[in-house]
């Protein structure tokens, strides 16, 4: 080997221990740097070499620098991310539906529609007073009031909701695509197998649990072409190679134009199990929903009771025949999956027959239907024959189908609500406080009470949720169930947030720099720097003597 091979030691030990310094250097800049792993340069003892009947050593080198690592603790963390996601954006939002229904700072309607029943008691007690006939008409206009307006915070939450909905796509559309591209630039940076770009790892995988934040989803990373493939909602292919996939938002006629989530042509909205997407949609169709369309049957059903009763009592003026409140208004929606031609209307045949259930006309052919109660789930009628334009009667509603572009074909369905949009709508239809048809015949006026005494029993009449309930009751039961809601999505949140933190501060432990240690290492390198460069100091003595003594 001779002198030559000692300075060739000396050289590579140099060398070497530059670059674990530069490395070491590289982990204290980036302590702060979020997802940021740490690197470790990796030295092996050089190949010997066979010099004067003996194997001598050739020195170190470095067989690369790599990151600290646990692939499968970063795989902990991306599934406690896609929950933590879920969790926290269902907490946020059901804490918003519980102040909505805060009856404590007398926002919600419990206040109100007992005020209401009060001044009916009050009016039963003086039939002929005017002044307490005018206080009940003010009394159920704030109670119609209040209902309208929780109906109008319920829908503002809810486009809320669809507006992050949309945003929240836009972020995936954008991770995945910046995922696509390190694909790219990783592969081209370790195609050759003598580096690793440790650095946009770091970059992909911190995209990654963003990503899982958003949306669940899986990462498959090829050995080979060291690219990452991203199968979001159950398997649905979001980025492969550098090519992504992107999602888009559509309005579903058939879930009150709620948006669903689309990759290309595939629905996914179902097939999204976790992440803050899921948290979103889960919030809008089983909590706000589900509030908006109990607040309706609530709001249809105090209508259509003292509508009944009041249309057959008689005013101080002897009128009778008038509503209290607005008139309901059935809504027929055509499916936007039908392939007939057909128009429809709806309207209330007989008040006192409406079930308030949901109902749907679906067409065996173009000449024949059957009539289906969805909320009950059960059979009206069956093999109904189709006319254009007549009257089809059922449980107090009337249903009138009409050819305009074509007949209705086999499949076509119309789905009716006499609830839905009701507490939008309720409002007063008496404004005269003599038209209050307090009397049950005009021979009792003005001091008939038999017809407001009939109104107060409601109050304690289980009118609502199938026979089994009172108006106040069911009024307590949306907002208790929110409370239980909110109360369980909070639990699930901070037990997220403690697995996710826990996850972190483990990889953390394994991956994350320690100040302390990389001090330790640089102090180790740069004695191990100057130690070579004694090693090459000293050779080139030995050298200069050498060649002193050849002169």
């Amino acid at each position: 080997m001779g002198l030559t091979g000692v300075l060739n030691i000396g050289k590579t030990a140099l060398l070497t221990s530059q670059t674990a310094i530069q490395t070491t250097s590289h982990n204290i800049a980036n302590v702060n740097t979020p997802g940021y792993t740490r690197q470790r340069a990796n030295l092996a003892a050089g190949e010997p070499v066979l010099g004067g009947g003996k194997y001598l050593g050739t020195g170190v080198k470095l067989t690369g620098v790599e990151r600290v690592y646990d692939r499968f603790i970063n795989a902990q963390i991306l599934d406690a991310s896609e929950a933590n996601g879920r969790y926290s954006a269902l907490e946020d939002r059901l804490r918003r539906l519980e102040g909505i229904f805060n009856d404590s700072q007398r926002l919600g309607a419990a206040d109100v529609l007992n005020g209401f029943f009060d001044a009916i008691h009050d009016v039963v007690n003086d039939a002929s007073s005017y002044s307490a006939r005018a206080v009940l008409l003010s009394k159920a206009e704030i109670m119609t009031d209040r209902i309208n307006s929780l109906d109008l915070r319920l829908r503002d939450e809810i486009r809320n909701i669809e507006s992050e909905i949309n945003n929240a796509a836009k972020d995936i559309n954008s991770l995945a695509a910046q995922i696509a591209v390190l694909n790219g630039k990783i592969q081209e940076i370790e195609a050759g197998g003598s580096e690793n770009a440790n650095d946009l790892r770091d970059e992909r995988e911190l995209l990654l649990k963003k990503l899982a934040e958003k949306i669940d989803m899986t990462a498959l990373e090829d050995s080979e072409s060291q690219q990452m493939t991203v199968l979001a909602a159950g398997g649905n292919l979001l980025a492969a190679g550098g090519a992504a996939s992107s999602l888009t938002v559509s309005a579903n006629t058939g879930n009150n134009n709620y948006y669903d989530v689309m990759l290309g042509d595939h629905n996914i909205t179902d097939n999204i199990s976790s992440g803050k997407l899921k948290g979103l949609i889960e919030a809008r169709d089983s909590h706000f929903q589900d509030a908006l369309t109990r607040l309706d049957i609530l709001s249809a059903s105090i209508t259509k009771e003292f509508n009944v009763l009041h249309s057959g009592g008689y005013g101080l003026d002897s009128s009778t025949g008038n509503n209290f409140f607005t008139a309901l208004s059935p809504i027929i929606t055509t499916m936007s999956s039908n392939t007939g031609g057909a128009t429809a209307s709806a309207s209330v045949q007989t008040l006192s027959s409406l079930t308030l259930d949901d109902y749907e006309i679906r067409f065996t052919s173009s000449s024949s239907f059957n009539i289906v109660n969805t909320t009950e789930d059960t059979i009206v009628s069956t093999g109904n024959s189709y006319t254009s334009g007549a009257n089809i009667d059922f449980e107090g509603l009337r249903a009138v189908i009409t050819n305009d572009t074509g007949s209705p074909q086999s499949g076509d369905i119309f789905r009716i609500s006499v609830t839905k949009g009701a507490a939008q709508n309720i409002g007063m239809a008496v404004t005269d406080p003599n038209k209050f048809a307090a009397a049950s015949t005009s021979a009792t006026l003005p001091g008939g009470n038999a017809n407001v005494v009939n109104m107060a029993e409601l109050e304690n009449s289980n009118v609502m949720a199938n026979g089994t309930a009172v108006f106040s009751g069911y009024y307590t039961a949306i907002v208790a169930d929110i409370g239980v809601s909110s109360g369980e999505a909070k639990t699930n949140s901070d037990a997220q947030t403690l697995v996710l933190e826990e996850l972190e501060s483990y990889r953390d432990s394994i991956s994350g720099v320690s100040l302390d240690e990389e001090g330790i290492n640089l102090l180790k390198y740069q004695h191990s720097y100057q130690a070579a460069a004694k090693v090459i100091t000293t050779v080139d003595d030995m050298l200069n003597t050498l060649m002193s003594l050849l002169r």
